[in-house]
């Protein structure tokens, strides 16, 4: 599915002004596809985490965010389904986000998350 962005331009011309429309096409797509979001893995040992991604424009590498810890950064991201062994987790529940990001390592605004529980 394609993201699209939509923007208004306005210019002066004279004394009008004329307004159009921008459309900021394709800014990428990840996805997770293990574990499924609500899945329950095993506590105390690591997680395959196995994701695809395009990255848009503005994107050059991806940061994976567990419970909102430091990211673990990705940079090698052709190829796809990629994948990453996530350490291991304690007995609970968990948030796993994935956020493409710039160079100077802002966020597009393009993420996925799941939630899964640890036994």
């Amino acid at each position: 599915m394609k993201n699209i962005v939509q923007k208004l331009a306005v210019c002066a011309v004279g004394s009008f002004l004329i307004v159009s429309t921008v459309y900021a096409a394709d800014m990428g797509s990840v996805s997770i596809s293990s574990p499924k979001n609500g899945s329950t893995v095993m506590a105390g040992t690591m997680v395959k985490l196995i994701y695809n991604v395009k990255l848009g424009p503005e994107g050059n590498h991806l940061h994976i965010y567990v419970d909102e810890e430091k990211p673990i950064v990705v940079r090698n991201v052709t190829n796809c389904p990629c994948s990453i062994e996530l350490p291991a987790l304690t007995a609970g529940k968990h948030t796993i986000v994935i956020d493409q990001a710039r160079a100077d390592h802002s966020l597009t605004g393009v993420k996925t998350s799941i939630m899964i529980t640890a036994k």
